[in-house]
Parts: C-alpha cells; structure tokens; sequence
C-alpha cells in the first residue's frame, strides 16, 4: 500500500466493463444456501464487486514474477507437464503448487494471451466481499456484515490486486468455503476444500488446525478421519512429486534465506519487524498516503491489532474449537515467522482480522467500522478511483526493450529470471550459486548465459533485512558483476537503475 501511496507515475490504465451482480457465480452460492437477499444487500454487495472490477488491472502483467509463473504452470499443466517452459530444460515447477494454475488450465487450451486470465483473476476477487458477507452475517448481524465486506473491498491492499493472476483470490474464496463447512459438520466437505487450500498455497498448512480441531474435539473420530484425509493425500502426492524432482517441498527450501547464519534471536527479530510492518499496512489503510508509512499507521493498526486480540479471545472463551479463531492464530503465526514481507500476505487475513474486530468491539463494532470504512473511502479508495495505476508499465522498460532487440539466440539471467525473461521475449535461467567468486562466471558461461540484468531498488521482500542470505546474496552479485576482468558492461539505463553485463 505505501508503494501505491507514493506512486505518481500513473499511467493509462483499462476499467473493464463487470458483467451484473445477477451473473456472479455467488449468486448462485447463496440461492444453494437459502440465504436472503435484501435489496439493501444486493446493492451494497454489487457495489463492492463493481469497485474491485474497477481497479482491474492494477498491475501489468508479470510484475510479482508468481503471477507469471501461475500462468507458465498452467500452460504446462495443458502440455501433460507443470514444468518452467521459459527456462531451458524446462525445470519442474516445485516452487509453486498447482491448484491455482489448475483452475487456470482450461482458459490456456482457449488462449494464450494473459488478459482472459487477468479478467478471471478480478472475478474471483470481486466475488470475495460477496463470500465474505455470506460467512460473517451467519456470526453477526447484517449490517456488520456488509460494512465488513464494503471495508475489504475498498481495502487498498486489495484493490492494489485486482486483476492481478495470484493466488489469494481463489484462497480466500475456498478457505471460507472451508469455514462454512467445518460449521455445519459436513467432514468429507471441509476435507475437500482443505485439500484445495494446501494445493493453492503452503500457507494453508496454518488452517489446518481449525479444520480438525472441531471434529477432534467432539470425539467424532469418523468425520475427523473424514476430514484429513483429502489434505493428508493431496498434500502427501504433491509433496512426494516435488521433492522427487526438485528435493523440496513447497516454499520450505526459502527459510534460509531468512535464518541461515543467524543467531537463535532471528526469530525474535523477524517476529517484531513483520508485526510493525502489518501493523503499519493495515492502520495506513485509513490515513492519508503521505501518513501511510509513518508511525501514526504503525500505532492505529496496533490499536485495531489490540481490539481484534480481545475479539479473538472473547471467541475463544465461548468455543475454545472455533475454526475462525484458530485460523486467524494459525495465518498470523505463519506471518510472524515468515521473513518476506509483501502487504498482499495480508487479503486472506483480512476476512478473519474484520470479524474478530467487530467481535471485540462488541456494539460498537458497527459505528466504528462506518467510521473506518469512511475514512478508507476518503483517504484511499476515493483519490485513486478512475484513475490510472501507477503500475501499468514495467519499471524496465527500457531496458527490457534494448535486450528484446538483440540478434537471437541469447539466455538471461538475473534475480528475477522469469519475470524479466518474458518481458524481454528472452528464454532465462536462475543466477548459479558457486562457493568460490572466480567460478561464477564461467559458470554462466557454461549454462550459456549471454545477458546477466542488475537492477537496484527491486523489492525482494527481504531487503531490509541487512542479514538475510538473500540481501548477501544480492549484494555479492553487483560485486561480481563489477570485475572488469570478468564481466563487461554492455548496456545501462539510469532513469531505471538498470545494467546489463556480458560474462568474458
């Protein structure tokens, strides 16, 4: 969000045309459950589809590199495979699961240009205010319901997602899924949508405490047996399949690059940095962007954090098995160890921070959220309707251009190899990692790298932290990169911070 604050570089930007609320699939979903619909409702709800269509796209594509990776899997997944077709040898695919390019599959066998996938991506966002209002109205009354889904959104951190092929959209739709169905005891249900959690993201491991905790604690060893076992099969098969092709396992290989090297303090540190960053993304959603990375959005989203605590334990006092109650301390937890910092970490919190909010302000849970809502409305959502995302170009595009227009065949590589492959029309490769400097370069050499790409001020996620091994890791390259006896420099753009190297 503090990106999107200080952005003035907005450029032309798309607003798609929203089909109406009546074509929604969520429409259907609430006909299924019986649920009424009032007018009131139907406008507020179709409102908040319409704006988060509105903002779609707010990035262009490929930006977050996952995006483009999602896409990459699912074109493979179409050829029999789920392998990185941009890199040589076509690598398998371990680093992402492949429940999302798996829902994206059938959109590759019709076309393989990203806006069809970009449009479906803001649809499934758009239907997430809608999921969230059909689960919380069912713990609250109707209109602490709608304000909670009117506050996700015209949240910045989702709208700042709109459009965009990742995955918390479709994790947060399955995982309220999950919910309603671990309420109403329906086992085999909730196992199903478990299973399509862990296949969407790693992160769904946190949850899935609160899916067998009720079960397990009523004794109902049946429907527990019920409920693991599509999550403890689906994740046994992917995990089996991706250590056999790549010896990991999700995202598990990346946790020393927050803790290799440190002391037994480092999970302390990274604990107390991610909350006041958290802290700071969710209070600066209701402040003005020049307030948004100050102390003020620090001490307001701790004071929201501190409300939303009482509310989970007030929760946990009536039913110490709340599904809710255990996923939000399962998806914290997880966001308190996990080095990377990225504010879209926070849209599957988001439905779970709001209802324990408005739990813990008790009656006053709906004056306060209007207030919120007005002051997110004002401050955030208001001043960036209709106009251009500040995104819509690659910060490289310069750049990508000059290597795009290199005579063929040349392989790059760089930090983000698969990012900046595709927009440069280039096949990539990963940076090699030698113990000794002097063999880096022959290394690439030796993969048939042509082009090595530097870029300073790339968000990494871990670059404040000066002792991680992926800040030393980037910070050896640009030493590497400038020994002339090794490297010659043979294009640079300083508008954008930009090198490009030819390994000798």
């Amino acid at each position: 969000m503090a990106e999107w604050s200080k952005a003035h570089d907005w450029k032309s930007c798309r607003v798609n045309s929203p089909p109406g609320f009546e074509s929604l699939p969520f429409r259907h979903f609430l006909s299924a459950q019986r649920i009424p619909l009032p007018p009131r409702s139907a406008f507020v709800l179709a409102a908040c589809a319409l704006l988060v269509l509105s903002f779609a796209p707010a990035q262009y594509f490929g930006r977050q590199q996952d995006d483009l990776l999602y896409f990459l899997g699912a074109r493979a997944l179409t050829t029999g495979r789920y392998c990185l077709l941009t890199t040589p040898g076509c690598p398998p695919l371990t680093l992402i699961n492949p429940g999302w390019p798996a829902l994206l599959a059938p959109l590759s066998f019709l076309t393989e240009s990203p806006g069809p996938f970009q449009a479906f991506s803001a649809l499934l966002l758009a239907a997430a205010p809608v999921a969230l209002w059909a689960w919380l109205r069912r713990r609250a009354d109707e209109g602490t319901a709608l304000l909670a889904a009117a506050l996700f959104a015209s949240c910045p951190l989702v709208l700042a997602q709109s459009g965009v092929v990742m995955s918390e959209a479709p994790y947060v739709l399955v995982f309220l899924l999950m919910l309603r169905f671990i309420e109403k005891r329906r086992a085999s249900a909730a196992g199903g949508a478990g299973a399509a959690l862990l296949m969407t993201r790693t992160a769904g491991l946190a949850v899935m405490p609160a899916l067998l905790l009720p079960f397990a604690r009523a004794r109902r060893w049946g429907e527990l047996a019920r409920a693991a076992a599509a999550p403890a099969a689906a994740w046994t098969l992917w995990a089996a399949w991706s250590w056999s092709r790549g010896g990991t396992v999700g995202k598990f290989d990346l946790l020393p690059s927050t803790y290799g090297g440190g002391s037994w303090l480092k999970p302390f540190s990274v604990a107390l940095a991610n909350a006041r960053y958290y802290a700071g993304e969710w209070g600066g959603c209701f402040l003005p962007p020049s307030w948004g990375d100050g102390r003020a959005a620090v001490v307001l989203g701790a004071v929201l954090g501190a409300a939303t605590a009482w509310g989970l334990a007030s929760a946990l006092r009536r039913r110490g098995d709340d599904p809710a109650a255990w996923s939000l301390l399962g998806t914290a937890g997880l966001l308190a160890v996990w080095g990377w910092q990225y504010e879209r970490y926070m849209i599957p919190l988001l439905p779970l921070l709001l209802w324990a909010l408005a739990a813990g302000l008790g009656r006053r849970a709906k004056p306060v959220l209007g207030a919120l809502l007005a002051l997110q409305l004002l401050f955030q959502t208001a001043p960036r309707l209709g106009r251009p995302s500040p995104w819509a170009q690659p910060e490289l595009a310069r750049t990508y251009a000059w290597l795009a227009s290199r005579p063929a065949p040349n392989l790059l590589s760089s930090t983000e190899p698969v990012r900046d492959g595709w927009l440069s029309g280039l096949p990539s490769a990963p940076l090699p990692s030698p113990e000794r400097d002097e063999d880096f370069a022959p290394r690439l050499k030796a993969e048939g790298v042509r082009y090595v790409l530097r870029a300073e001020g790339q968000d990494y996620g871990l670059q404040s932290d000066a002792s991680s091994a992926l800040r030393r890791t980037v910070e050896r390259l640009g030493r590497l990169l400038d020994d002339p006896r090794r490297f010659r420099k043979v294009h640079e753009e300083p508008a954008e911070r930009a090198e490009v190297y030819e390994p000798l």
